[in-house]
């Protein structure tokens, strides 16, 4: 009779599922990210698409502090939260730094003086109205780049900006082996390949809004905390996801990924 009898109810209790990619887990109703070996906060807020400047204020840091292997970072804004203005200096090269020197010309009278001081505030100006640009028919402003940006190698970009398919940046062809440079003056804020799918990775921060990454690079020839020059040598090109001698280039704003092609100049 007991065979007969129908089957019990079963209750079929799915599982949270918890994204992956934040390597995380729930607390207090906070997605929370255990620092592993090698993490450092730059890396966090790149891999996880967010702001450093936000990242560290939730959690009560600075965006230099350097992380402990366990610690708990929070990656979802506190209830309450109120945000700090904060301006951002980047350092000036060290005469350690190898960078392009201009040759400084010595004024021999008061009058040359003044004629080279109104030629370089002629120069600087023409520099200035170059970011208001247009590249492949869309304008950028200094409004929306506020940063004098340089192609970091030579090469034709091979694959275009298309968030919707994951691809956060462009891919940029050339020679395995050539020089991979600073897209703008900054502070390194990662040198690494603890993030998946980058390779050997140089961040630069160059504003409180502003990073560009370089990734899938050869060798890297900067380290962390040191300041850069637009046009500075960080590294040499590599070869990209797709197995072809290419340097895949980001800028991120707030840590979003934006379109490179629309801040950098044409040739």
């Amino acid at each position: 009779m007991a065979a007969c009898a129908p089957p019990p109810n079963v209750v079929v209790v799915e599982r949270d599922v918890i994204d992956s990619r934040l390597a995380t887990e729930k607390i207090g109703g906070a997605h929370v990210r255990i620092a592993q070996p090698g993490d450092s906060l730059y890396g966090i807020a790149f891999e996880n698409g967010l702001s450093p400047n936000k990242l560290a204020a939730w959690n009560g840091l600075s965006d230099t502090a350097h992380l402990s292997i366990g610690q708990r970072i929070r990656l979802t804004q506190p209830i309450g939260f109120v945000a700090k203005k904060k301006t951002f200096a980047p350092k000036r090269p060290s005469t350690k730094v190898a960078t392009k020197s201009t040759p400084v010309v010595k004024p021999t009278s008061g009058a040359t003086s003044t004629k080279t001081a109104a030629t370089k505030t002629s120069s600087s100006n023409r520099n200035r109205s170059r970011v208001s640009t247009v590249v492949q028919g869309k304008p950028v402003s200094r409004a929306m780049a506020g940063i004098d940006w340089h192609w970091p190698t030579k090469g034709k970009v091979i694959n275009k900006f298309a968030l919707a398919s994951g691809q956060q940046g462009i891919d940029i062809g050339g020679k395995r082996g050539q020089a991979v440079l600073a897209s703008s003056s900054g502070e390194v804020v990662y040198v690494g390949n603890g993030l998946k799918g980058y390779g050997n990775l140089v961040i630069i921060k160059h504003s409180e809004q502003y990073l560009s990454a370089y990734a899938h690079n050869l060798e890297t020839f900067v380290q962390e905390g040191q300041a850069v020059n637009a046009r500075h040598r960080i590294a040499s090109l590599g070869r990209n996801k797709q197995k072809r001698d290419a340097l895949h280039f980001q800028i991120r704003r707030d840590g979003e990924p934006v379109d490179p092609l629309r801040f950098l100049k044409t040739y």
